[in-house]
């Protein structure tokens, strides 16, 4: 009988260490790095024959998080970027507007509100922004709740901007 107890408080206390390492391993991968394999690994020689096998459970998906698309140049004709790769994942639960910016600050566009799914696209720009590789402008994506249009977090994604004449 104080085999069992000891085998399951074993079991207890190896499930809460998985438990707390995953929590903590989580909050350090970043949205868009897909790559990281989750879940418990076991090696086959550990010496652990007298315990009961542990039943792996797959975590569940972090709630609240937003996903926000991270890109490393975008590259503007005249005044018309091709910005597909820029908008709100679909998988979120709200929505985004994404300003962008130069390294200076300066504003050179800003989007619509745009619903989980949707994307920039090609836009044609206000004012034409000087030819040339701009290092260190910002994309800004300031996100809104779905019910209300509560500003939630937001991030700034840094990027090398390309204009063409």
């Amino acid at each position: 009988m104080n085999i069992l107890i000891i085998a399951g408080c074993m079991v207890l206390i190896a499930l809460t260490a998985v438990f707390i390492g995953y929590t903590v391993g989580a909050a350090r991968v970043s949205a868009d790095d897909a790559t990281v394999p989750v879940g418990l690994f076991i090696e086959e020689s550990s010496p652990t024959p007298a315990l009961p096998p542990i039943e792996i459970i797959e975590p569940p998906a972090l709630s609240g998080s937003i996903a926000v698309p991270g890109f490393e140049r975008l590259t503007v004709r005249g005044r018309m970027p091709q910005a597909d790769n820029i908008g709100n994942p679909a998988s979120n639960t709200c929505y985004f507007v994404v300003t962008l910016l130069l390294a200076d600050g300066s504003k050179f566009y800003r989007s619509g509100v745009l619903g989980p799914g949707q994307s920039v696209g090609v836009v044609e720009l206000a004012n034409a922004t000087p030819a040339g590789t701009h290092e260190g402008a910002v994309a800004r994506y300031s996100a809104y709740s779905l019910d209300n249009l509560t500003p939630l977090n937001g991030a700034d994604i840094a990027f090398v901007l390309e204009v063409l004449p």
